[in-house]
């Protein structure tokens, strides 16, 4: 085997008392994708951001061509062949595409240091074409669909001297076929002699693209060895040390009364006539491709975007629903896609967030009890099993998983008799899945009736009593005996099955 393009051994970074990795070795050949796996709080991102510079490690190595580097800041990542794509990249929505990329090095002038908007122009078709694919460097960047704004991510990373990619979670705002085309793209990298490290939390993207795959845990890397050599299975077991079986548990519950009915709803160029119930104790899975209509009839039945037709009816009475304030009213809770942006507030504390959706049950000029709130947060912390030095504790400074935790609860404390979940594993690891999986299961045990979307199938399947299927705004065949087809539900959500059966 060649040389590596890069070498990390025994790497280690502490942030005050805290051990973010303990002893990580990794070896990136190229031409080769290396998957690193591992749960939230497992390192992966640190590990990635001492690649980039972002961070300098307190211990251990890192070579590049055998030869042992330093790494102080991003300048001179780049300036050694590696580039990177974090977790959550920065773009400028409001700037095109050409912008954004040139906005990723030094910007090229005239002699008379005026901006030389030609060479912007130059510079990011040449990014593009490097990946072979073809955006419109004139558009605004907030007019991109996701996928295209992560493959202006990668455009700007990548330039002619990139011998390591880092891929930290690059497909999870993506569809399945978005999905496939990075797949594309990274294959070509690699063919061209490009290392890839790629980290992930979908066990079936991580196994068609990986040549080798390392997995760390709590810090260190437990195990590292050719793709062949493991199954999703054995990779569960090495990241959280039990079996995959464990990781989407559905527990027996008996189904009570129908408690949620849709009639025809529709909303006018999102959804149409769509039709189906819940019952008390159930998990009702919409499934569908990104785009099919489910988030927007969870917002029509949370009142963010109501239905222009149809009806609503909870325990076989009608309801009008056309603010979210009304929707709370009657028992409707609703945990959104994006838990940081409209879930939570990152820099406040577990105690201040926990209460927020409770402020329209407060006295109108009524005071703020810190001491209520604290002791809403600890009851929920205990409950939900959520990781915490307290309830003072930041959102910003939890895992994934524990800010999902924090979300849900935030809905549970208004007591609601049906909640939807939307995405509600989105960026989380495979622990941090199970115990989110745990929790829903447990609620519906408690009689909770709960809709639950998802972009990973797997895990629809796997925790739903039924499922209802979307295409493009359209409601296809429903599927209520466990266990389901993965193959008869794929088909419903591209629009190959076109008979209803609810």
């Amino acid at each position: 085997m060649s040389t590596p393009v890069v070498e990390m051994s025994g790497v280690a970074k502490r942030f005050g008392g805290v051990v973010a990795v303990r002893h990580v070795d990794l070896e990136l050949f190229p031409g080769e994708v290396h998957a690193l796996l591992g749960e939230n709080g497992a390192g992966k991102s640190t590990l990635v951001n001492m690649l980039a510079g972002v961070h300098r490690p307190d211990a251990g190595t890192i070579a590049v061509d055998g030869t042992e580097v330093t790494i102080p800041n991003p300048r001179v990542s780049r300036s050694l062949g590696i580039s990177v794509v974090h977790q959550h990249p920065v773009t400028f929505p409001d700037l095109t595409v050409a912008e954004n990329i040139m906005l990723a090095g030094p910007a090229p002038r005239r002699r008379t240091r005026l901006l030389d908007r030609g060479a912007v122009r130059r510079h990011a078709r040449e990014a593009l074409a490097r990946l072979d694919v073809r955006l419109d460097i004139s558009a605004e960047v907030k007019l991109l669909s996701a996928a295209d704004q992560q493959l202006l991510e990668i455009a700007k990373a990548l330039d002619a001297d990139t011998r390591l990619l880092v891929l930290d979670e690059p497909t999870a705002a993506l569809s399945t076929r978005e999905v496939d085309r990075l797949m594309e793209i990274i294959a070509r990298l690699k063919a061209d002699g490009v290392a890839v490290l790629f980290v992930g939390h979908r066990l079936n993207e991580v196994f068609a693209l990986a040549d080798r795959v390392s997995v760390s845990r709590d810090g260190a890397t437990v195990v590292s060895g050719p793709a062949h050599e493991f199954t999703p299975e054995s990779a569960v077991g090495h990241m959280v040390g039990r079996s995959v079986e464990t990781v989407f548990p559905k527990a027996d519950v008996e189904l009570g009364p129908v408690r949620l009915e849709v009639r025809g709803l529709g909303r006018r160029g999102a959804y149409t006539d769509v039709s189906f119930t819940a019952r008390r104790g159930e998990i009702l899975g919409l499934a569908g491709l990104v785009g099919a209509g489910r988030t927007e009839i969870a917002h029509g039945l949370f009142g963010l975007e109501p239905a222009d037709t149809g009806e609503i009816l909870l325990d076989g009475i009608p309801v009008d629903i056309a603010t979210p304030q009304q929707a709370m009213r009657h028992g409707i809770a609703y945990v959104p896609e994006d838990r940081q942006s409209e879930g939570v507030v990152l820099e406040h504390s577990i105690a201040f967030n926990l209460p927020l959706a409770l402020l329209e049950r407060r006295p109108r000029f009524g005071l703020l009890s810190p001491r209520a709130d604290r002791a809403l947060a600890e009851d929920y912390i205990e409950r939900l099993g959520i990781r915490t030095s307290g309830p003072d504790q930041l959102l910003g400074q939890l895992s994934g998983g524990n800010q999902q935790k924090v979300v849900i609860a935030k809905w549970l404390a208004t007591d609601p008799s049906v909640l939807i979940l939307d995405d509600p594993t989105k960026g989380i690891d495979v622990g941090a899945k199970a115990e989110v999986h745990r929790l829903v299961s447990e609620l519906a045990g408690r009689g909770l009736t709960i809709l639950l979307i998802s972009n990973e199938l797997e895990e629809l399947l796997s925790v739903s009593d039924r499922v209802v299927t979307f295409y493009r705004g359209a409601q296809g065949p429903g599927f209520d005996r466990r266990p389901f087809d993965a193959g008869q539900v794929l088909a419903a959500m591209t629009g190959q099955v076109a008979d209803v059966h609810i």
